[in-house]
């Protein structure tokens, strides 16, 4: 039997020195669950690592050996000692201050096969500004866009973007998940988005640019050096507010049908990646308007519709991930059916883990409600099927439905 070792860097304690993301962490678990799930079918023996808060809360079958993770030298040395036991690794992680292409680098020097990209490639794709210069030369639309460093005088800083006019989207060049992002709609407003941007950055500049009104999407797709095999488009529900608040991305639907516009988005992120050098399965966010489709960032890792896509593909996401790793011929997956799903808020259930059980034996619920850091709520996280995409949604609210009534009982 084969071994691989499957590691979320917020589930397996890549936070454990410090208090856990809970805004990113019911997506984090969701992302693992799937991708046990897709191994343990192809009869795989799963290895993992598990941060010691989360212990009691995790509800993954089935996970055959884990490490308990204490402190972060335990994460890096999980990951060392299963990598030499295990035949292939695969890693969720942000790419936020290289933490994506620092594990890329460990498990590339490892007896472990890692299922994703080169540490070289990870890093360019992770750079936000690197991708759009990239989208430009291949005449592709990016929006309008500024790179001022954190070290300039904000006086400097307003001179510069100024010409955008507002509102303005203000981010980190490494940012995950709309983490650290802001809608901006004033020169005072643009003081604490530029904050925001610099306290989750490994970066000296960040991100202003001008606010595209449109929709916001992504595509999925499989990648290695001599194809890349499209998967899906999908909508995204970002949370992007402005009066001092960052953005978030809550959920989305998969697929989505841009009617006209889906070859040429298709088109735009195979041509896209083929040019990164990307291995594994990839993300590309856009934001698409009734006149342009203009190119966001590309994300060089497994993606939340990876959750949805494997619950409606008709054949095994990992098979199709392993065959395109190791450079085999894949046929294009087929979906069936709609996703709908979403992150829901609860108040904390702290002290209370029979209603913990109880919400988390509901079909639909793809996470455990987590009470970590003695915080008054939390996240859980919810996926509605369907035959049509207003089938999934409505399937979806009654499990949220579900949800709210087990917790009120």
């Amino acid at each position: 039997m084969k071994k691989i070792l499957i590691v979320d860097y917020i589930v397996g304690g890549g936070f454990v020195e410090e208090d856990l993301p809970l805004v990113r962490l019911a997506e984090s678990y969701s992302i693992l669950r799937s991708t046990i799930e897709q191994f343990a079918q192809l009869g795989f023996e799963i290895a993992t690592l598990i941060d010691h808060r989360l212990m009691q809360h995790i509800r993954i079958s089935p996970i055959h050996e884990f490490k308990t993770v204490s402190s972060y030298e335990d994460f890096i040395n999980g990951i060392k000692t299963f990598t030499d036991l295990c035949d292939y690794t695969i890693t969720s992680a942000p790419e936020t201050k290289g933490i994506l292409k620092d594990l890329s680098c460990l498990i590339s020097n490892s007896n472990s096969t890692y299922l994703g990209s080169k540490p070289d490639s990870i890093e360019f794709a992770a750079d936000k500004l690197q991708t759009m210069k990239l989208a430009r030369e291949l005449n592709m639309s990016v929006p309008a866009t500024f790179s001022p460093n954190f070290n300039d005088s904000f006086d400097k800083i307003v001179d510069e973007v100024s010409p955008l006019g507002f509102p303005l989207i203000v981010k980190p060049i490494d940012g995950v998940g709309c983490q650290g992002l802001t809608k901006v709609n004033s020169i005072k407003e643009l003081r604490y988005g530029l904050r925001a941007a610099n306290a989750v950055s490994g970066m000296d500049n960040c991100i202003v640019q001008e606010f595209i009104k449109g929709i916001p999407i992504s595509t999925s797709l499989f990648a290695n050096s001599e194809t890349v095999v499209p998967i899906s488009i999908n909508h995204q529900n970002l949370k992007i507010e402005s009066k001092h608040n960052t953005g978030d991305y809550l959920g989305g639907s998969v697929p989505l049908n841009l009617g006209a516009q889906n070859e040429k988005v298709l088109n735009m992120s195979k041509e896209l990646i083929s040019h990164l050098d990307l291995k594994g399965f990839v993300g590309v966010d856009f934001v698409v308007t009734k006149e342009e489709i203009f190119v966001i960032e590309v994300n060089p890792r497994i993606t939340v519709p990876f959750v949805a896509l494997s619950s409606l593909a008709t054949e095994n996401l990992a098979e199709k991930l392993l065959a395109v790793v190791e450079g085999k011929p894949i046929t294009p997956v087929k979906l069936n059916g709609y996703a709908y799903f979403s992150k829901l808020i609860v108040e904390s259930i702290k002290n209370k883990l029979s209603k913990f059980e109880l919400v988390s034996t509901i079909d639909g619920v793809l996470t455990p409600l987590l009470p970590v850091n003695n915080n008054s709520h939390t996240y859980v996280f919810l996926m509605g099927l369907g035959k049509t995409a207003e089938a999934a949604r409505k399937d979806f609210q009654k499990i949220k439905s579900q949800v709210l009534a087990k917790l009120s009982s």
